[in-house]
């Protein structure tokens, strides 16, 4: 803060042990602060203490009646606005968390732990970007060494390249730096490269296991690598320590929603709602998975708090329209295309308001001006999502020339020989749900979901074979028999969470497989395709 007048070394000493208490054991730090507040009376270093320990302990009113008053005394303390942002998440006042919390770091931007805290609370209300830029100021100020933090001004500013040159030339130097290795792992995850974020992070994490920061980084990088199981492990490493952190539970329910455990995760994002209300990204995830789970009415619910939250919110929307069996109302089609005369309307949100309303018209009849939505829809999309039919192409000559009859019979008998997986693959839109369906009535067949896992596979194959190579069927003639197997297991292995009911055989509806039957059929060769 620090408010207080110069301290006694002895009161120093009982203050520095409270604050080492705090993090492992709240309630003896909330009565060593006590015994102090006996000792020297409205001591506020120590009353911010106790308000932290009581905070953490769930006693949430007697901790902000102690706040009150030294947010008052002490207008200008950041340590304060911190503890009364954290206090506020907690108790789902969020809008006054997030204000505090920027109050916080404005009046300190060095305050290490206001910038870790607002980042926290920008994902767990799924603030994507909000949480990027705390969390790059973060890293600027959680070190004073000056080539880390001329690497961390440029990661904030945004300046890639210059921050890559300079973390490998300090790491040249000093390759157990676990702060740079940090940093380089934010670096790759940003260009895309979560294989290299998730190993030097695993890495940081060897170096040094209580570093949170990076254990989280850590989770979420492999939440998006698609290892929703060591993510698991590495998520309740987390809520051991701080059982209350938000933004871990709100990781925890995204993991929790890939691997088809729903129940949980709708329990986890029920609580989140209640504590953030006003948070429209959150809700539209509270939806989602509600209506994975064919809890349409409160799925409907949840997408419309979302778009009263935020009416330009398009994607909620389309969250709607993508019921299949829902119909908008006159006013819905009415709001849709003021949204849409808006200027400033983000431009995936106007693809989203151009689907939807799309469907509306579709459903009303009025199909010549439903497909000219469409149309404009289809070509924003292809201008976010630019589609590269000389690629598609060259992948599928690729399948052709590697999966040939005398392909198969050098390699007759290989793979894994389960027979559970069942893939339906096709182009969208194609009947792929219905096939799925009806399969999935049989009492020996369980439905799944479109499972990432050989796509996975696919993409691990291309590194192998190397930067230049466009495809992955290279590096597949040259595996072994052995190799091929392994491959296999590894994909039972990897869908193995997905499967609740014990059925003898599982759907993997993910249409685009379509582009791998081939590799299916060598690694699989009893699988149903």
């Amino acid at each position: 803060m620090s408010a207080s007048p110069e301290a006694s070394g002895d009161l120093r000493t009982a203050l520095q042990n409270a604050r080492v208490l705090l993090h492992q054991e709240p309630r003896l730090a909330a009565e060593q602060a006590r015994e102090i507040l006996r000792v020297v009376p409205s001591h506020p270093d120590a009353e911010l203490l106790l308000a932290a320990a009581l905070r953490r302990t769930g006693e949430f009113e007697t901790a902000r009646v102690l706040l009150h008053p030294l947010r008052q005394k002490y207008p200008r303390s950041a340590a304060i606005w911190l503890e009364w942002g954290e206090l506020n998440a907690a108790t789902g006042q969020a809008d006054v968390a997030l204000r505090s919390l920027q109050r916080a770091v404005e009046l300190d931007p060095t305050l290490v732990r206001g910038w870790l805290a607002l980042a926290e609370h920008c994902q767990a209300t799924e603030d994507t970007r909000g949480a990027e830029d705390a969390y790059a100021q973060f890293l600027r100020y959680s070190t004073r060494d000056p080539e880390l933090l001329a690497a961390a001004d440029a990661l904030c500013a945004n300046r890639i390249p210059d921050a890559e040159r300079l973390l490998r030339a300090r790491l040249y130097k000093v390759p157990t730096d676990v702060a740079a290795i940090r940093m380089m792992a934010e670096v790759a995850a940003r260009l895309g490269r979560y294989d290299d974020a998730e190993h030097l992070l695993g890495r940081c994490l060897e170096l040094s296991p209580r570093f949170s920061a990076a254990r989280q980084q850590y989770a979420m990088v492999l939440h998006r690598n698609n290892k929703p199981v060591p993510a698991s492990r590495e998520i309740a490493v987390l809520e051991r320590d701080d059982p209350g952190n938000a933004s871990v539970r709100n990781l925890k329910a995204a993991v929790l929603c890939r691997t088809g455990d729903y129940a949980p995760a709708i329990a986890i994002y029920r609580d989140l709602v209640a504590q953030f209300p006003n948070q429209a990204k959150l809700f539209l995830s509270y939806g989602h998975a509600l209506k994975t789970a064919g809890i349409r009415d409160e799925a409907i619910a949840a997408y419309r708090r979302c778009i009263a939250i935020d009416p330009g919110y398009g994607e909620a929307y389309w969250s709607l329209a993508n019921l299949k069996t829902f119909r908008f109302e006159a006013e819905d089609i009415a709001e849709m295309r003021v949204q849409l005369g808006r200027e400033a309307l983000a431009v995936e949100q106007r693809a989203q308001f151009e689907f939807a309303l799309g469907k509306a018209l579709e459903d009303e009849a009025n199909y010549s001006d439903s497909f000219q939505h469409y149309a404009r829809g289809n070509a924003l999309r292809r201008d976010m999502i630019p589609y590269d039919a000389d690629d598609a192409s060259l992948r599928v000559r690729r399948a052709r020339d590697t999966f040939t009859t005398a392909f198969y019979e050098q390699r007759a008998g290989w793979g894994n020989t389960a027979a559970d997986p069942i893939f339906v693959v096709g182009l969208p839109r194609s009947g792929s749900t219905l096939i799925e369906q009806i399969l999935s009535s049989h009492s020996l067949v369980e439905g799944t979901m479109e499972l990432p896992e050989i796509i996975s596979i696919t993409r691990e194959l291309r590194e192998s074979a190397g930067a230049g190579k466009h495809t992955y069927h290279e590096a597949l003639a040259t595996k072994s028999r052995d190799e091929i197997a392994t491959l296999g297991a590894a994909y039972i292995e990897r869908t193995r969470i997905q499967r609740k009911q014990g059925a003898p055989f599982f759907i993997d509806k993910m249409p685009n497989n379509f582009f791998h039957v081939g590799l299916i059929h060598l690694i699989l060769p009893n699988a149903k395709i």
